[in-house]
Formats: C-alpha cells, sequence, structure tokens
C-alpha cells in the first residue's frame, strides 16, 4: 500500500489550503472592511440620465425619417423638438 500514501497525502493538503484559503480570505476582508469604516467602496445609482441625444441617419432618409423621429422625442420643457 505504499502507493496510496501520497494520493491521501495531496487529499490532506488540498483539504488543509482550501480550509486555510477560507479562514485568511474572512480575515484578510473583514480587516479590510475594518480599515475602510464599514463604508462600500462603490456607489449605487438607481437610474442614469443623459444630457443629450444624438441621432445619426444616412443622407438619403435624413429630411423625412429623422425629422420624423426628432419629432416623437420629448423634451424636459414638455414640448417637442423640430429642427
Amino acid at each position: 500500500m505504499n502507493w496510496l500514501d501520497p494520493v491521501v497525502s495531496a487529499r490532506l493538503l488540498t483539504l488543509y489550503g482550501l480550509i486555510f484559503g477560507v479562514i485568511g480570505g474572512a480575515l484578510f476582508g473583514m480587516l479590510l472592511q475594518a480599515l475602510q469604516g464599514g463604508r462600500w467602496d462603490f456607489a449605487s445609482l438607481r437610474s442614469m440620465q443623459p444630457s443629450r441625444y444624438e441621432v445619426v441617419v444616412d443622407e438619403a432618409v435624413a429630411d423625412e425619417e429623422a425629422v420624423r423621429l426628432i419629432g416623437g422625442l420629448q423634451t424636459t420643457g414638455g414640448g417637442s423638438t423640430r429642427t
């Protein structure tokens, strides 16, 4: 049974490494969280609102289709935009 010893040793080494990694990672995470004062390092936003839009169309349909598309957009003032 001399061939079984390396297999058992490798599995024990893997198990010990996994346990050490979990404990070490948890301690490191708790230390970093304590150093930051319990704050998260990101800011969450509910939504993003664009400040402007750009409409890009082919030259062949620029007169009719672009005006129709822009006419359907609502501005912050409540009216439609025409160019």
